[in-house]
């Protein structure tokens, strides 16, 4: 999952220093709001992916539908490196975006597979896994799109997801408790012929598309009814855009006003995975101590 989890990363950010050569080679002229929306389309798919990929992981498994992201994103990937046109490659972008949004599993997988007090390290340890994804996909891809060309970051990037994907086929299996019993229900009952042999999950009359509907209205439901969660998300808005504004302009500054070449440009990109790294060294160091510690205090008398 951490592998997984930086390639799509690595693939993501590391068109943000060359979106200007990208649209220029594509469209013939430099467009800033093109390449702006080059860089930005795919946060529209990772915000709406969620939606869909969470409830689905629970009627058909983990395993199904982090397989179907990831040829999604490969499907993808490949459909931007033979993009003619930007509308085509800004398309591709939504869609990989959708697919990256199956990293909201991350946290369910690692439920289902880590006891409570070992979850901390194991998720600071995917986290990791973006942060270099995000330091070293814009300063490679800059060095590789100023002497191959920019179509070979890309390829690149389809590359690594199909050999994350064939790790996945092979090496990753169902972690979701409720569909591994529901096929050992249904493999009991091949083999013995009793279709009384159900579990507890087969009782629930409830259909799958209308748990999904569910599943997609409840956050909606929820945001809508907290002033709480409408501020946080007002100031993460507020925070990406500044960071998109940033993101976009600053190779612009350093390649116009500073003449910087392209390879320079993507490593002063490594600069934004500075302070998440250390932070996230950080979660995991006290993780750990917080667990040892709850392990040496005496455990309170029940009074009485």
């Amino acid at each position: 999952m951490c592998a997984d989890r930086r390639r799509r990363t690595f693939t993501c950010i590391s068109v943000v220093p060359i979106a200007n050569r990208i649209v220029f080679d594509l469209d013939g002229h430099a467009s800033k709001s093109a390449s702006v929306l080059l860089v930005t389309i795919w946060e529209l798919g990772e915000a709406a992916g969620p939606l869909f990929i969470a409830p689905l992981s629970e009627i058909f498994g983990r395993y199904m539908v982090m397989n179907a992201a990831n040829l999604l994103f490969i499907v993808a990937t490949i459909r931007a490196a033979l993009s003619e046109n930007t509308t085509t490659f800004i398309a591709a972008r939504a869609l990989t975006g959708l697919a990256v949004a199956s990293n909201v599993l991350n946290p369910a997988i690692v439920g289902d597979i880590f006891a409570s007090h070992e979850r901390g390290s194991a998720m600071s340890l995917i986290m990791l896994a973006p942060l270099l994804g995000g330091a070293v996909g814009p300063a490679a891809a800059g060095a590789i799109a100023q002497k191959f060309g920019w179509r070979a970051v890309i390829w690149m990037g389809a590359g690594v997801a199909g050999v994350c994907e064939f790790l996945f086929l092979t090496c990753f299996g169902e972690t979701y408790e409720v569909t591994i019993l529901k096929r050992r229900s249904v493999d009991l009952r091949q083999k013995t012929g009793d279709d009384s042999l159900r579990t507890a999950y087969d009782e629930d009359e409830e259909g799958d598309w209308k748990k999904l509907l569910n599943a997609i209205w409840r956050p909606i439901i929820v945001l809508a009814g907290s002033g709480v969660l409408q501020s946080l998300s007002l100031y993460g808005a507020v925070s990406f855009t500044y960071f998109y504004v940033l993101a976009t302009t600053l190779s612009d500054v350093l390649e116009d006003v500073y003449k910087l070449p392209t390879s320079l440009t993507g490593v002063s990109f490594m600069s934004f995975s500075n302070f998440p790294f250390q932070s996230n060294n950080g979660t995991m160091l006290m993780s750990n101590r917080y667990w040892r510690l709850t392990q040496c205090l005496p455990l309170p008398m029940a009074s009485g």
